[in-house]
């Protein structure tokens, strides 16, 4: 199925260090579209869909994305169908395929325009070079330079022409904290521009639009308004910025819709759906107005067959393998994102890291001390009832090997602080543990060094101002000891807020060759002979990690 845009874009893109042509794109396929030169546009975005694509009892899936375009095409609107990135990693309609399947979803549905997000890269750079060449829509972002050339890597904007000669500009942001909240060796060699570069950056995009003779100019952030994306949120970006009109952003998983100001005091649109398709938004432009809306999940009912079938046809090809039984649980195992496993210890987070730890200790040269595993590395929860390889494979979809290293209690103290740098707010790299207890005091401020070196995250000035811990695999604690931690590659890269550990991991990692999804797969079979234990029933978790406020 073809998109109702005939695109005109270069594949330069998929070239490392050249940056694209920019995309346009004329209108062909609305046959109820005005030609009276009175401008009806309506937009259907989503954002952070993470491959939640096909119906189920949370998510409307793409089938109703497309089944909304008809709707407003049959109202005589000329539609756009735009997303604020995330669409390759998730859900394992996806993951199976190491994300391409996220791409053939969307050419299916007939996007026109995507922004890049940042778990476009979990898969690594040449998988996002793939993803480009073989979208039928323009991949979109800026902000990121690849450092060799001070080219962009990808194509910044596009246009698309109304039927009434009306042009619509769009371009595309990605979060600086890609640099930090994917495996750091991913993104080598790529600097994501940040606070006043991305501004400038930004800027650069909209005074291009509108030299085009671009009437609106919309920009598909995949930035967020947490505060931990300071000053590159979406928020940011709009007070430092003159001539964008739509936000639609991405990243943080929230609903919006707002008013904001610009740097000239002019109103711009800021919208988000939340994310998984459990919301798809609508903006309609008429007479100059922008008018915003949410179809929800329960409330829309609509569903185009064609992608319907098309996306039934690749979740069925997959569900012999995925819905094999390896094991059995009486409870719910807690995969919340917050609160949950990025504000404090729960159920799921304690299994996982013991599930680490038994599979480090056996095949590990040096054993393990303790396991720390980031709140951001579990992506979901399981019901009460049996597990299935599909289960385990959405709690830990990342592509994440074990490995061992070596960490002074000073680098651990620092390590621990700095992630929870905001707790009880939420933060991806919240430490679950296993053989550790800590405990954060939220009542005293986290003071920062300033950021860590090309990192969006701080460094503590005070290690150990709120954080304290008390034990470390049955040994106490101690600055000046040495400990063998446990973890993904992730995190000893130096993802998230884990700096330290790069470090650390430069001089004394070992690799132990087992996905997290293998461990925790090993140890439900046979360490817990296919029965989670009720030592896990707690939603809680077992009182390792304890949260003053």
């Amino acid at each position: 199925m073809q998109s109702p845009f005939k695109h005109f874009f270069t594949r330069r893109a998929v070239l490392k260090g050249v940056a694209a042509v920019p995309a346009t794109a004329i209108l062909t396929g609305c046959a109820n579209a005005s030609k009276s030169g009175a401008t009806k546009l309506a937009i259907v975005y989503t954002n952070d869909t993470h491959g939640h694509d096909m119906l189920d009892d949370e998510s409307m899936g793409l089938a109703a994305v497309k089944q909304l375009k008809k709707d407003y095409e049959a109202k005589g609107y000329e539609v756009l169908m735009l997303d604020a990135g995330d669409f390759v990693q998730g859900d394992n309609l996806v993951n199976h395929s190491n994300g391409t399947t996220g791409v053939d979803f969307f050419n299916e549905c007939g996007y026109d325009a995507v922004a890049l997000g940042n778990h476009e890269f979990d898969y690594g750079q040449n998988a996002v070079y793939g993803f480009v060449e073989t979208a039928h829509f323009p991949i979109l972002s800026a902000n990121i330079i690849v450092d060799a050339t001070g080219q962009q890597l990808f194509a910044p904007r596009t246009t698309f022409t109304l039927t009434d000669g009306t042009k619509v500009g769009v371009f595309g942001v990605t979060t600086p904290e890609t640099s930090t909240s994917c495996n750091p060796m991913f993104v080598k060699g790529l600097t994501f521009q940040q606070g006043d570069a991305l501004y400038a950056c930004a800027q650069e995009q909209v005074n291009h639009l509108r030299s085009e003779g671009c009437s609106l100019v919309v920009c598909l952030a995949h930035l967020g308004e947490s505060e931990t994306e300071a000053p590159s949120r979406a928020q940011d970006l709009v007070k430092n910025t003159v001539g964008i009109d739509l936000v639609i952003d991405g990243h943080d998983h929230e609903e919006e819709n707002q008013t904001l100001q610009n740097g000239m005091g002019k109103d711009v649109l800021v919208v988000e759906t939340g994310c998984y398709t459990h919301a798809v938004g609508v903006i309609t432009w008429e007479n100059g107005t922008l008018t915003a809306g949410l179809e929800r999940f329960g409330e829309y009912t609509g569903q185009d067959a064609e992608v319907a079938k098309y996306v039934k046809s690749v979740s069925d090809s997959m569900q012999d393998q995925l819905s094999t039984v390896m094991a059995h649980t009486n409870f719910v195992l807690d995969g919340s994102r917050a609160p949950g496993l990025r504000t404090h210890e729960t159920n799921l987070g304690d299994l996982v890291c013991d599930a680490v730890l038994w599979e480090a200790r056996q095949m590990a040269d040096d054993t393990p001390d303790c396991v720390i595993t980031n709140g951001g590395a579990i992506r979901d929860g399981i019901k009460a009832g049996d597990i299935t390889e599909g289960d385990v494979l959405n709690v830990l979809p990342f592509v994440n090997y074990v490995c061992t290293i070596k960490v002074t209690g000073a680098q651990l103290l620092e390590a621990i602080e700095a992630s929870c740098a905001v707790t009880p707010e939420e933060m991806g790299g919240f430490p679950q543990v296993s053989a550790m207890t800590y405990s954060v005091d939220t009542r005293v401020p986290f003071e920062s060094a300033g950021d860590y070196p090309g990192s969006t995250f701080a460094k503590p000035a005070k290690p150990g101002a709120r954080v304290t811990i008390s034990d470390v695999g049955g040994r106490g604690f101690s600055l000046d000891d040495t400990y063998t931690v446990a973890s993904n590659d992730f995190l000893c890269a130096g993802g998230d807020s884990y700096y330290v550990f790069a470090e650390a991991a430069s001089k004394t990692m070992k690799d132990i060759n087992y996905k997290y999804d293998q461990c925790l797969s090993y140890f439900l079979k046979e360490a817990c002979n296919g029965e989670v234990p009720d030592e896990y029933k707690d939603p809680a978790g077992q009182g390792r990690i304890t949260v003053i406020e």
